[in-house]
């Protein structure tokens, strides 16, 4: 396996980590964090049948790619 190959599949367990624990926590509070509102409260605002779908969802990518961004093993943990 290359070192490209690992540093993707580490970066897709952490990114899993971090979305379990998200989940676990609204499940257990019934609140989002901000982690979770920014993307909703994009998602919630589309217009149906229109490109705001699409933007939406690269919105939302945006803010899941900045957090992988700054991950570390502090954050993680």
């Amino acid at each position: 396996m290359d070192e490209d190959h690992k540093t993707i599949q580490a970066q897709e367990e952490i990114g899993s980590q971090i979305v379990n624990k998200e989940r676990s926590l609204f499940e257990a509070t019934k609140r989002r964090s901000n982690n979770l509102e920014k993307p909703f409260h994009a998602l919630i605002t589309l217009k149906s049948k229109s490109l705001e779908p699409t933007r939406a969802f690269l919105a939302t990518e945006l803010f899941v790619t900045k957090l992988r961004n700054r991950l570390n093993d502090e954050r993680v943990v």
